[in-house]
């Protein structure tokens, strides 16, 4: 085949291609041995705005933009950024521009004021845009979709990287390093950890600083009743205290997503807080005086029902319990988990176990048995090589049992784990 030169190009401008732009096509004049001349089609080169798919007219709370299917050659770009109310964001795609695939099945997130930007190979098939706004009022809205070849975008050193970035991260990492210093959006990485002291033979109980022998797992939720010991003068917690005078709460809200909110302590060492949860997953002295502790034992329990659902032992200034609520747009992975057993006596026998219950079935499941056998050791560490997985609205608890031996044992308990947003 001859070689190629600037007249084997032909140029063909102000081409339309049904979505109301002009771009440029170029082909490509291509001579073989016998001379033979052979034309071909170049791909047009990106930056083609689809305005079948762009809008920036306000949508009303909760409604839904959808594009029109158009055929695009090569790959698109979208870009996103809705003001006032965050939303998700959809590709639609369609081999005969009537039957729809939707990537990813669950949308893209697209938090308030927050701009997304996410790209696709689309090959010649039909492609639309679908976003889907949250409840509320939206101030501004720009949704823009972008027909050509394109490359995936870089993530800046100082960026937070989402787990559906579509990017390639520039910079050495170690995930969960970042994962812990909030540089990964989309994921948090939880230690949890608490204790039961004082355990008796013969009673499975939960490990957590509460007598209950099982949790008391909430399906509708309910706002938390707070006892404290706020009596005025002395070492006590409460408003112009000594000791803790605020609590912010990591809980399951009313919908199943994990949220967080502040109280501030009363005087009179009874509150109720302002919002609804169905559980809790920790709850932190974040203000005090000048003990710098809670000065007294913090409880929390449902005012509906009055179950136990959390506590701050005194000097704690967090709780300590082994429970874990997953939220119901979430999938989590667990990896390590560690059991420590305090005991004078040395012919105890511990059994230890571990349960899911879920939500969605109202069913509890024995996921984990271990024995500690304290003649023996005393302590019992657990990394599951392909960790282990949490489902959506999946609440994990662990259990001891003693047995043999006179007295009672502490038992202390361990786990981590990193819950995923499903985005």
């Amino acid at each position: 085949m001859t070689d190629l030169t600037s007249q084997d190009y032909i140029e063909v401008s102000g081409t339309n291609d049904g979505t109301g732009q002009n771009k440029k096509l170029e082909t490509l004049k291509v001579v073989d041995d016998d001379g033979n001349t052979v034309h071909r089609e170049m791909v047009a080169m990106g930056g083609v705005v689809d305005l079948s798919n762009t809008t920036t007219t306000l949508l009303a709370s909760g409604a839904t933009y959808t594009g029109t299917f158009v055929r695009c050659p090569d790959g698109v770009s979208v870009s996103c950024k809705s003001v006032g109310v965050g939303g998700t964001l959809y590709f639609d795609f369609s081999n005969d521009g009537t039957n729809v695939d939707t990537f990813p099945v669950n949308g893209f997130t697209v938090s308030d004021g927050v701009h997304e930007y996410h790209n696709a190979k689309v090959n010649g098939r039909y492609f639309r845009a679908r976003f889907v706004s949250d409840a509320g009022t939206q101030t501004a809205f720009r949704l823009y979709t972008y027909f050509g070849p394109y490359s995936n975008g870089n993530a800046p050193l100082n960026q937070s990287i989402g787990i559906d970035t579509d990017a390639s991260i520039v910079r050495p990492t170690d995930f969960q390093d970042e994962v812990r210093r909030n540089l990964r959006s989309g994921v948090q990485g939880w230690n949890k950890f608490g204790y039961r002291l004082a355990l008796s033979n013969g009673t499975e109980s939960i490990i957590w600083p509460d007598s209950a022998t099982a949790p008391t797992i909430l399906t509708t939720a309910s706002t938390f009743d707070i006892a404290y010991d706020g009596t005025a003068g002395g070492s006590t917690d409460g408003s112009g205290t000594t000791g803790a005078t605020q609590l912010t709460f990591y809980y399951l809200d009313a919908n199943g997503n994990q949220a967080v909110a502040a109280h501030n302590l009363g005087t009179d060492g009874t509150d109720t807080t302002s919002f609804t949860g169905l559980g809790i997953n920790r709850c932190v002295v974040s203000a005090s005086g000048s003990l710098n502790y809670n000065a007294s034992d913090i409880t929390i329990t449902a005012t509906t029902g009055g179950s136990f659902q959390a506590s701050i032992p005194a000097e704690g200034s967090v709780t300590q319990q082994c429970i874990f609520h997953t939220g119901f747009i979430q999938t989590a992975v667990a990896e390590f988990l560690y059991f420590n057993i305090i005991s004078s006596n040395k012919a105890k026998d511990i059994e230890l176990k571990g349960y899911t219950f879920n939500r969605n079935v109202a069913t509890r499941y024995e996921i984990f048995r271990a024995s500690i056998d304290t003649s023996v050791q005393l302590h019992d560490t657990v990394r599951d090589p392909i960790k282990f997985p949490l489902t959506s609205s999946d609440v994990l608890y662990f259990t001891a049992n003693a047995s043999g031996g006179t007295g009672t044992c502490d038992v202390i308990c361990r786990f981590s784990l990193n819950a995923y947003d499903n985005v």
